[in-house]
């Protein structure tokens, strides 16, 4: 498998607790974000969105497909939400938010590693590419989500970050 580490940082003029609200249902994440094509509930979670499931299917600027199910393990309202995925990916995401002036600022931590056999084969040649194309749809999210909440979106960046590690053992919580 291909291993990543990405971190995408964003601020917004939004409350801390709308940003968390959003982020906490990502079942709604087709509705608002361009590159996600499908999401379905596949389990609803508790207030904060811990336990619930969905699946997605996401298509970014080099046209092809990538399909997980992404589950929430862990909330700290209105500050951090962690979860896990597996299907096209494996890994964890966690959402870090803070005040920031008039709004919000947002950090994602994506740690994941690819399971379809031909991106696996492609990152050793091409995973600058790849990387790329993970960036311009995260940023294309970072605006919809500014948006669809009518927030304005002050700055967004995204990129690979420290060199990849093993992934941590909460990707094996899924369950």
């Amino acid at each position: 498998m291909a291993h990543y580490m990405f971190e995408t940082d964003w601020e917004l003029t939004a409350p801390i607790e709308q940003v968390f609200d959003v982020l906490s249902h990502p079942e709604r994440f087709e509705t608002w974000w361009p590159s996600v094509t499908t999401s379905a509930s596949l389990s609803e979670g508790d207030v904060d969105g811990i336990g619930a499931r969905a699946r997605y299917t996401i298509r970014g600027p080099l046209l092809y497909t990538m399909t997980f199910d992404l589950k929430t393990i862990e909330a700290e309202r209105p500050k951090r939400l962690r979860t896990v995925v597996r299907g096209d990916l494996v890994g964890t995401g966690t959402f870090f938010l803070e005040p920031a002036g008039a709004g919000t600022r947002v950090r994602f931590n994506w740690h994941v590693a690819t399971t379809k056999r031909w991106m696996n084969l492609a990152s050793i040649v091409a995973k600058p590419v790849l990387a790329w194309a993970h960036d311009r749809v995260m940023l294309e999210g970072c605006a919809a989500m500014a948006n669809h909440i009518g927030a304005n979106l002050l700055w967004a960046k995204s990129g690979l970050a420290a060199r990849p590690t093993p992934l941590p053992a909460a990707s094996s919580k899924f369950g």
